[in-house]
């Protein structure tokens, strides 16, 4: 009986000793602040942002690409001001040729249409950025009248070499997907046009955001695309175009919702619609992971020194389920600005 209790006196005795030896400091155990003090160039805040536009050139677009062309710049300011290291290409609604035409041309990144700019991938480096969208965003009106956004989008990414060679894409950049048309997607397996949302043949909209996720490499740490829309949101928009041949964006919207982007109406203001879109781009690209689980009530961010407030409008937001915290609004930070997050950590690292 004694050396039970003698055996458990010493099993708590090298405990407590276990633990003393691991305090910080050499008193007491503590739990101190641990903190994520990093460069927003880098992996974390801002991310590099990849932005690709699926642009409809079908017959009916000719003014919605113009559209696109002169508001440009409600879409770009907001990257020029905090300086973000981007990539944007253009793409067509008919590169989903090259499903079933390996030769085919139309999944490649496009520099224009009757007039070229030479420049296929632009960036914030770019000479007179504004004049090479204008040239790169007007793809013409010449294309497959069955317009594939969802698959053009996949055969582009996915199985064009050129496009590879181009440089696009990085894998450590936010993918931001912006598809502009004035019909809804019905991607299938057949070579015929099929607009009937029953169909067996039309693909789901989660094969796409299924590769979409494997792409960009998973959701361990959050979702690092969206998938933006502008099209017909709904009848007032169908009724305004009056052509009789286009449906509401079912599809659009389904994978708009599901990825977190945008969905703007193709018969609304360009300018505002883009806004919102370069607004929802640069707070999903500023979301990271952290890699402790903290307290969250004692979470402090701080931007260059300065404490940023807990706020879903001009704050930081923390979500308790997948670690993550996003800033927001005039909160986000510009490139090279120094972020430290300070927290207590919820668990013991021994």
């Amino acid at each position: 009986m004694v050396n039970k209790v003698a055996r458990k006196a010493m099993t708590f005795a090298s405990a407590v000793a276990m633990l003393a030896g691991c305090a910080k400091g050499g008193g007491s155990f503590s739990t101190l602040a641990d903190s994520a003090d990093f460069k927003q160039e880098a992996v974390y805040v801002p991310k590099k942002i990849d932005i690709l536009w699926v642009i409809d050139n079908s017959g009916s677009m000719a003014s919605s690409q113009a559209n696109l062309a002169s508001n440009f710049q409600s879409f770009i300011s907001r990257f020029n001001q905090f300086n973000y290291d981007f990539h944007m290409a253009v793409v067509t609604t008919d590169g989903w040729e090259k499903q079933f035409n390996a030769n085919s041309v139309k999944a490649k990144i496009r520099d224009g249409n009757t007039t070229h700019s030479g420049v296929f991938v632009m960036d914030k480096n770019t000479p007179n950025l504004s004049s090479v969208f204008d040239i790169n965003a007007k793809v013409g009106v010449n294309g497959n009248g069955d317009e594939r956004a969802f698959e053009s989008l996949y055969q582009s990414l996915s199985n064009e070499p050129t496009n590879d060679a181009l440089g696009f894409r990085r894998s450590d950049a936010f993918l931001a997907v912006i598809i502009v048309s004035d019909e809804d997607d019905f991607s299938n397996s057949t070579t015929g046009l099929i607009e009937d949302y029953n169909s067996a043949s039309v693909y789901p909209v989660s094969k796409y955001t299924n590769f979409l996720d494997s792409y960009t490499g998973g959701l361990a740490a959050g979702r690092n695309y969206s998938v933006n829309t502008i099209s017909i949101q709904d009848t007032a928009c169908l009724n305004q175009l009056n052509t009789g041949a286009q449906k509401v964006a079912q599809r659009y919207a389904a994978i708009s919702d599901a990825t977190g982007g945008v969905k703007a109406s193709i018969c609304s203001n360009f300018g505002t619609s883009l806004s919102l879109i370069s607004d929802s781009i640069i707070q999903l690209s500023s979301a990271f992971k952290l890699t402790r689980e903290p307290i969250p009530e004692t979470i402090v961010v701080s931007v260059d020194g300065v404490v940023v407030p807990q706020d879903a409008t001009n704050g930081w937001t923390y979500d308790v389920a997948t670690m993550i915290l996003t800033f927001h609004g005039s909160a986000v930070p510009g490139a090279n600005t120094s972020v430290k997050i300070n927290f207590d950590p919820k668990s013991i690292q021994l």
